[in-house]
This record gives C-alpha cells, sequence and structure tokens, in this order.
C-alpha cells in the first residue's frame, strides 16, 4: 500500500514537470532594430526591476529577471528579416489570465 501511495505521488509531482510548454507567453514583433528594441525594453524593466540582467551576441539579445528560485521572466529578441521578433517567457501562473503584465506592457510600448 505504501508502494501504491509512494509511486502515486511521484508521479503526480513529476506531471508537473513535464506538463509545463516552453512556449512563449507573447509573440511580439517590430521593424526597429533588435538591439534598439531590447534596449528600450531593458530601460524599462530595470525601472520596474533593478536587478534585470541583459545578454547580448550576435543578433540575439536576451533580457532576463531572475526570481527565487529560477528565472522568471525572459525575453529573447532576434534580429529577423524584415523584422525583429521577440518572445516574452513568463512563468507567473495565471499571469496572461488578468491581463498584461508590467513588463508586458513594457515590451509592447517599445514596439
Amino acid at each position: 500500500m505504501r508502494l501504491v501511495l509512494s509511486t502515486s505521488v511521484l508521479a503526480v509531482l513529476l506531471s508537473g514537470c513535464g506538463s509545463t510548454p516552453n512556449n512563449p507567453s507573447v509573440d511580439l514583433e517590430t521593424p526597429k532594430a533588435a538591439g534598439d528594441y531590447a534596449q528600450c525594453v531593458f530601460q524599462k524593466w530595470q525601472r520596474l526591476k533593478p536587478d534585470a540582467k541583459l545578454i547580448e551576441s550576435k543578433g540575439h539579445y536576451k533580457l532576463l529577471i531572475s526570481g527565487k528560485v529560477a528565472q522568471d521572466n525572459i525575453l529573447e529578441v532576434f534580429k529577423g528579416n524584415p523584422n525583429t521578433r521577440a518572445f516574452l517567457y513568463q512563468r507567473a501562473p495565471l499571469a496572461s489570465a488578468f491581463g498584461h503584465s508590467a513588463l508586458e506592457k513594457a515590451a509592447r510600448d517599445c514596439l
């Protein structure tokens, strides 16, 4: 009986890991250059969360805001042809159910 119970509990706990998709919460597109857009969003995010970080690589930018356990908000910006694409990943549960978060609003304001 204990084996069945512990196996059931383990299965329920692991199902949470498998059911979280890695799809972006928001998919954005802008005619601005990737670097200009990333800098605009970064400045706004820093006003909201001073610990925001901007990581830059060739044609790709990543804005990060850390939570207590992991990266909770990530904005990836890619240089596109002709437009720049941005993908916002938010880990906050029900974030989109109650309207736009302040971070999402900042990302949209820079479009």
